[in-house]
């Protein structure tokens, strides 16, 4: 049964993150469905998700010479878990994800990489990715352990 449902149309603004991560959190808190550590792993993964599309909407923009486009975050709140989805206008998702080698002498002097292997780690694998051409949907589902 679905308690609640939030969604949220922003343009692609990273300063716009911290309202998304702060709504979705909110809303499970409100709700009681996510405590603890398993709602600091909502707060990530909401970061994570609307970041990756934000940038995603830039980088194609960019390569257009045009206005980015929009992000849209929907979480569903249901008894025990929390859905979240996030969909971006961008120029879609590579078909395999590289996971950084975490071991690696220069690896504490690169940025970003660890985008996609978080979100999949504080989901514990409940998530999929729908990529085309003009967007991608992430769908992660967080539970209460």
């Amino acid at each position: 049964m679905t308690v609640g449902v939030i969604e949220i149309d922003i343009p692609s603004n990273v300063e716009l993150v911290t309202v998304v991560r702060m709504l979705v959190a909110t809303a499970a808190t409100a709700q009681g469905t996510l405590r603890g550590d398993r709602l600091d792993d909502l707060r990530w993964v909401t970061s994570e998700a609307v970041t990756n599309a934000i940038q995603a909407n830039q980088a194609k923009a960019a390569d257009a010479d045009r206005k980015p486009g929009r992000v849209v975050a929907r979480c569903e709140i249901d008894d025990g878990f929390v859905r979240l989805v996030v969909t971006d206008e961008g120029p879609g998702m590579p078909p395999a994800i590289e996971v950084p080698d975490m071991e690696h002498p220069d690896r504490l002097h690169l940025e970003g990489g660890f985008g996609v292997p978080l979100m999949r780690h504080l989901s514990r694998g409940e998530i999929q990715f729908d990529s085309t051409p003009s967007g991608t949907t992430v769908h992660l589902e967080l539970h209460q352990e």
